[in-house]
């Protein structure tokens, strides 16, 4: 038997009245803080989480790896098996403050390859890449007692599918708009899909870039360059630091496709990304216990660095898990190895662990969301997935 959110909110609300009964609804609103950052373009987490003492990675990435730590431009060391990239100095200030918690070779649900794909399959929560019309996020939000709070809120050029849906929530773009890549103009189409005005012409300025490769790779620098993300975190950091303000928030960032060119666009990507962390910790710093910040992408990318200086789609990835109520200060989940036979399909970071996991126990033990709820709901179909066990303080 299946249920839809009516249902089951009717059956567990009987069920609360039982004796001895716990499950309840989680209240809103609460003085509990979730922030996603979400990477769009396969951010590449052996950059990222640097995994240094293995020979392994030097041999598959001659022209691009992070050199070792303590020498020019090398990884900032964090337990002797990995390190940092370079750019992340805040990251690190976290991790020596216990507040950090990277998770390597982390993937969702999904195996294929393709962006849009990957990133509707996490967004719509459903497994696959069009289950859902709606977000998991927004049926988050739906979930809790004053459905009607607008609990969340998107920070980003449009509201993502993540948090579309019922609930209503609140928005903030900024001031001015860089120049258009295909990724944001492949998410406007889907947001207008059915709007006869805007549906058309917005599909008129996608047809020319198909098939364009140059043409994409020069819009996609242009848009790395000229975007950053400090006042999406500042007025992130604003909204929810409020008695009143949201609770669930989502903060787009682009341009992580490296294909080619990987060190200079990664330097100004993980420059970048460190700046609107510190702008979240000192922005947020009386409501830090209470936070939980969660980076993600739609997968990883290639082991192996291609000829181009760069690398390709790939599976496992890296989300990096920060905040006053993170058990920081270590490397959460399992590591595969990049060893012979440990890679997925021979190319790819194998996904040991579950980014459906880090994001239940992002919104179930620390927001307050009942686990049936987030199995039948929020991530249907998700039931054999459990909380990521001990990431919380």
């Amino acid at each position: 038997m299946s249920y839809d959110r009516r249902d089951l909110l009717k059956l567990m609300g009987a069920a609360s009245l039982l004796p001895g009964a716990s499950l309840a609804l989680g209240r809103a609103p609460t003085d509990r803080r979730l922030i996603i950052i979400f990477q769009r373009g396969a951010q590449d987490g052996l950059q990222a989480l640097v995994p240094h003492s293995d020979p392994l990675y030097y041999r598959y990435r001659p022209g691009i790896a992070i050199p070792k730590p303590g020498t020019a431009n090398g990884a900032l060391d964090l337990d002797g098996r990995f390190g940092l990239h370079p750019a992340l100095t805040e990251f690190h200030k976290l991790w020596q403050a216990g507040d950090l918690a990277p998770i390597p070779a982390i993937a969702s649900r999904y195996r294929e390859r393709s962006h849009f794909d990957g990133q509707n399959l996490i967004e719509n929560g459903s497994g696959t890449p069009f289950g859902a019309n709606d977000g998991f996020l927004n049926r988050a939000l739906q979930g809790f007692d004053d459905a009607d709070a607008r609990l969340g809120m998107a920070f980003g050029y449009t509201v993502p599918l993540a948090l579309r849906g019922e609930a209503g929530v609140r928005s903030w773009s900024p001031s001015t708009f860089p120049e258009a890549d295909g990724d944001f103009l492949m998410r406007l189409a889907d947001s207008y899909r059915d709007d006869p005005v805007f549906a058309q012409a917005i599909e008129e300025g996608i047809a020319p870039m198909e098939g364009m490769a140059d043409l994409s790779q020069r819009e996609k620098r242009q848009a790395v360059r000229a975007q950053t993300m400090a006042p999406a975190a500042q007025a992130a950091a604003d909204a929810l630091s409020t008695a009143d303000g949201p609770r669930i928030a989502l903060i787009e960032s682009n341009g992580w496709d490296t294909h080619n060119a990987i060190t200079g666009r990664l330097d100004r990507l993980f420059a970048d990304l460190d700046q609107a962390m510190g702008i979240l910790r000192t922005g947020m710093a009386d409501v830090w216990d209470d936070t939980l910040i969660i980076t993600m992408s739609e997968f990883g990318r290639t082991a192996r660095e291609n000829g181009s200086a760069g690398t390709d789609h790939g599976t496992g990835g890296v989300s990096f898990v920060a905040g006053g109520a993170v058990e920081g200060g270590k490397i959460h989940g399992g590591w595969p190895g990049l060893g012979e036979g440990a890679l997925y399909e021979d190319r790819d970071v194998a996904p040991v662990n579950s980014l459906e996991s880090l994001l239940k126990a992002a919104l179930g033990p620390h927001m307050g969301l009942p686990m049936t709820y987030l199995d039948m709901i929020v991530l249907p179909d998700s039931d054999a997935i459990g909380p990521m066990k001990g990431l919380l303080g």
